[in-house]
């Protein structure tokens, strides 16, 4: 399996669980929410600028148990989060994800390093 459709497999994964979780708490009318739409790209956007700078960042995403951790950071986080904060924070994690998707699908086709 390739890094590309193994770190897909993994994100959509993790996009449907907070898909789900939005769907049983009948909050998926956060997904329209401004503040989750802007903050879940910019942290996407954010996440994403760390990779391409010149930090360890992208050695570190090459171990397993960075991506595993990861993984269950983002749901643990945002779930954990929403307790606290409320849906909006699972809404936002869906969007950082769709941004992530967009990320990739540029960088399959050829167009990002």
């Amino acid at each position: 399996m390739t890094d590309f459709r193994r770190d897909a497999a993994v994100a959509a994964c993790c996009g449907a669980l907070l898909l789900g979780a939005l769907a049983v708490t009948d909050a998926v009318d956060e997904l329209s929410n401004p503040v989750a739409v802007a903050v879940g790209v910019l942290g996407a956007v954010a996440v994403e600028a760390t990779f391409l700078a010149d930090t360890p960042v992208a050695d570190w995403w090459t171990r397993p148990w960075v991506r595993a951790a990861s993984a269950l950071v983002l749901l643990g986080g945002a779930l954990g989060a929403a307790l606290v904060v409320g849906p909006v924070v699972v809404a936002a994690a869906c969007w950082g994800l769709a941004t992530y998707f967009v990320f990739l699908a540029v960088a399959v086709a050829g167009y990002w390093p």
